[in-house]
């Protein structure tokens, strides 16, 4: 453990000590967030945050730190269960053991297709299913809203003319299921971080990268990647903002309510403004050199009847765990939306 996050654990039990709701009302709350600084998604946050200390009269501050400086993406749910930070912007993708109900929109592959339909299922899912909110409880957070992405296409080094271009091909992944989905293809997943693409792409760790157009532009990938192919490999809800449930709890009920409130418009607005800078991206990108490719109609009906049952597989296992019958309805909830 670094000298610094040592320091935040115990300047943060300090707080903790010191009583709870006094360190709500005076301290600056520290948000982790796996994103740059430059992304739709961070813009909104800005926004979130500016908006809750102006509505809270000052009395709730938020500064947010980016591209993983106070802890890596796979780092932040330890950091915020420690009281390290207190709250945090991370995909639950990253933690499918932990949060497997979040999980699963985050990281269940080829199951929408378009960002309203994101918004839609997670409006659902956090009011309809209580298993949702007792997940975060029993990892010591509160999930306050979900970030949108816009549909990640096969962006590729190569041109990928069919199904069958995709065998031994490299693939970043996430999670557990977009790895099963690679291999349904003939491909090998490497497990890679969002600021290891570049990189992994300009070395040859990974050949393709399922990503967005909007976030293409944002890390440059089009340098290293000229090929991107119009099958949707993921769409979904993204990171969610989470509190730590102790900070939470000590939040005063009207400031709860605001911060409620403004997170509410703030997945609103985040939906818009990353449905925005998808168009704008497609411009930039071919200003770019890059290739907007058709992918086989007849491939992209092979490839997703070749993958596992995703939702099945959920229930099951979540059937194993005592918790069927919520798996049950998300997926029922699922379907209904995305029908």
């Amino acid at each position: 453990m670094t000298i610094l996050r040592k320091t935040m654990i115990v300047s943060a039990a300090a707080v903790l000590a010191a009583g709870l709701s006094t360190a709500v009302s005076a301290a600056e709350l520290r948000m982790s967030s796996q994103w740059t600084e430059n992304t739709a998604g961070a813009k909104v946050d800005k926004w979130w945050a500016s908006e809750i200390e102006k509505r809270t009269k000052g009395e709730v501050k938020i500064k947010i730190f980016w591209a993983g400086v106070l802890g890596k993406a796979k780092e932040n749910l330890g950091l915020i269960q420690q009281g390290a930070i207190e709250l945090a912007a991370m995909s639950p993708g990253y933690f499918p053991a932990e949060l497997p109900f979040h999980a699963a929109p985050n990281s269940i592959p080829m199951a929408m297709s378009r960002v309203d339909q994101a918004t839609a299922l997670m409006e659902r899912l956090l009011t309809e299913v209580p298993e949702f909110d007792m997940e975060a409880k029993r990892n010591g957070m509160k999930a306050l809203f979900m970030h949108h992405l816009n549909p990640y296409q096969l962006v590729c080094k190569d041109h990928i003319k069919s199904l069958a271009d995709m065998k031994g091909k490299k693939v970043r992944t996430w999670g557990k299921d977009m790895p099963r989905m690679v291999q349904a293809a003939g491909g090998v997943p490497v497990t890679l971080g969002l600021a290891q693409l570049y990189e992994g792409l300009s070395r040859g760790t990974v050949d393709c990268i399922p990503f967005s157009v909007d976030l293409m532009v944002n890390y440059k990938i089009y340098e290293v990647a000229k090929n991107i192919h119009d099958i949707t490999l993921w769409e979904g809800p993204t990171n969610a903002v989470w509190i730590g449930r102790k900070i939470w709890d000590a939040m005063s009920p009207a400031n709860q309510k605001i911060v409620q409130q403004v997170s509410f418009e703030a997945a609103k607005r985040d939906r818009d403004a990353v449905v925005a800078a998808g168009k704008e991206a497609i411009g930039t990108l071919k200003g770019k050199g890059v290739n907007f490719r058709k992918f086989p109609a007849a491939d992209k009906v092979a490839w997703k009847a070749a993958n596992p049952d995703f939702f099945g597989d959920f229930i099951k296992g979540q059937d194993a765990k005592g918790r069927g019958d919520a798996a049950k309805k998300t997926i029922m909830i699922w379907r209904e939306v995305v029908k």
